[in-house]
């Protein structure tokens, strides 16, 4: 078996007795309120349907714009000192879409669903 070391407990100081005061009054009852289900209005219920189409999709639609926006990136690079070209902005604009989807179909889920 171990060896067990009991350390020695410090002795208790002896603490001022606090004031006597009042017990606190209770607080006066709250009716409760009825849980009143959301019902979702037409922008809603169109956030739902594009989000289950886009789910649907998800895999395949990727895949292309990825691709989409691969080639947008190889654009800005061939056209980057090119006067008159947005070829920066067009990738940028393009990735943040690639972005948004993401988030909407990985972390979004509309309620309801």
């Amino acid at each position: 078996m171990s060896n067990i070391i009991r350390f020695p407990r410090r002795p208790k100081l002896q603490q001022p007795e606090p004031p006597e005061t009042s017990p606190p009054r209770p607080a006066p009852p709250v009716p409760p309120q009825r849980a009143q289900a959301a019902k979702p209005g037409v922008i809603g219920w169109v956030v739902r349907v594009v989000w289950v189409l886009t789910a649907m999709v998800w895999p395949i639609l990727k895949w292309i714009v990825s691709i989409e926006v691969f080639f947008k990136f190889v654009r800005m690079l061939w056209h980057w000192n090119t006067p008159g070209e947005h070829a920066g902005w067009t990738f940028l604009l393009h990735f943040a879409v690639l972005t948004a989807l993401t988030w909407f179909v990985g972390v979004y889920k509309p309620k309801g669903i």
